[in-house]
């Protein structure tokens, strides 16, 4: 009986390493951005509209300035 309840502690213990190992390496991988010419031009792409919208008058902004 003691033979049973060691194998099950040290599977369930096997189990947590390996589960928290895993769950270590996402974490990592999460942060690692991969440059590629793509993403490159998609980030341009986006970067390149987003000054466009900028150069729009902005009435909300005037109408702050306003209240100042």
């Amino acid at each position: 009986m003691r033979l049973l309840y060691f194998a099950a502690v040290f599977a369930t213990a096997s189990w947590l390493v390996a589960l928290l190992w895993r769950k270590f390496v996402a974490v990592r991988q999460v942060n690692v951005i991969v440059e590629s010419p793509e993403r490159t031009a998609q980030v341009n792409a986006l970067e390149k509209a987003l000054r466009a919208e900028g150069e729009e008058p902005d009435s909300s902004a005037s109408d702050d300035q306003e209240l100042s």
